[in-house]
């Protein structure tokens, strides 16, 4: 009898082995997949907590202790106690009598310390962001003031009982940013920064 000349498929008989290869395979894979999800949990994790906390950036928590004054009068010497209404003193030995409060905290809405590393030198400060509505009335009190001779071209900003300071004003500040500097240091700016803040 001829032989068929390709060797003809013959059923196993008995219980086929399946092949594992597929299996461990997608095993793997799993655990690759939970082990990548891990390490990236941690990553992120570890970068959140390596973070440095901002600098203080927030609102003021009693906007009527924050208060934008006209300076009426400006000597040395230090204030009496208590101190009639309407007079405040610096830190430096300045004796201020204010007008009315034509602005207060709660037009400020942020307070942030911060360093101008670009400035000759680079000096320390604290800056306010004012609403819309802030915006608008310290540039017009501001184009007031600029067009006054000392010391009622000067700004008093008023901080509790203290004035931080009282810069001239020579030109309208428009922008809604107040700079507050002044010979400080890093301990300084975040301590009136947190004043304000309360």
């Amino acid at each position: 009898m001829a032989q068929p000349p390709f060797p003809q498929y013959q059923p196993p008989s008995g219980p086929q082995k399946q092949k594992r290869g597929p299996v461990v395979l997608l095993g793997v894979l799993v655990l690759v997949l939970v082990a990548v999800a891990v390490v990236g949990a941690v990553v992120i994790l570890r970068r959140d907590d390596d973070k440095k906390p901002d600098a203080v950036a927030t609102k003021p928590s009693n906007p009527e202790a924050v208060q934008f004054r006209r300076v009426l009068t400006a000597t040395t010497g230090t204030c009496p106690s208590p101190a009639p209404a309407g007079t405040f003193c610096d830190t430096k030995g300045m004796r201020y009598t204010v007008g009315k409060v034509e602005l207060d905290g709660s037009h400020v809405s942020e307070v942030k310390a911060d360093m101008d590393s670009k400035g000759t030198p680079p000096y320390w400060y604290v800056r306010l962001t004012l609403d819309d509505e802030g915006k608008r009335l310290f540039s017009q009190l501001t184009t007031d003031l600029a067009k006054k001779q000392p010391p009622a071209n000067q700004l008093a900003i008023v901080v509790g009982d203290e004035v931080a300071i009282a810069p001239t004003v020579n030109e309208p500040i428009t922008a809604g940013q107040i700079q507050i500097s002044g010979n400080y240091t890093r301990a300084d700016v975040e301590a009136l920064a947190a004043k304000i803040t309360g």
